[in-house]
């Protein structure tokens, strides 16, 4: 579940749109496209959606240097050197399928 910022209402009152994903489909449709296990797939969604490594951690149930071992193997096998060209891969990726 996320939380998208729709507006400030007043100094101390936000208004939130709560949007459902489905990150196990979102997963599938990513590997298919992608040549990357199971899980650094769902790291790499999850870099997709904007998180930090410590998100990441925490979602997956990992430690932040388990993310960082992922991305270290991720960005080989996807070509890049860098988390935005891994990210924009996981885009067009995700568009396509």
């Amino acid at each position: 579940m996320e939380f998208a910022l729709i507006g400030q209402m007043a100094e101390e009152e936000f208004l939130l749109r709560i949007v459902e994903q489905d990150t196990d489909h979102e997963v599938d449709r990513l590997q298919a496209r992608v040549k990357l296990t199971r899980r650094e797939t769902e790291v790499l969604l999850w870099l997709a959606r904007g998180k930090s490594n410590r998100d990441i951690a925490q979602s997956l149930n990992v430690s932040d240097r388990t993310v960082n071992k992922h991305l270290e193997q991720i960005y080989p096998k996807l070509g890049v050197e860098t988390r935005t060209s891994a990210v924009a891969i996981a885009i067009r990726a995700l568009e396509r399928a």
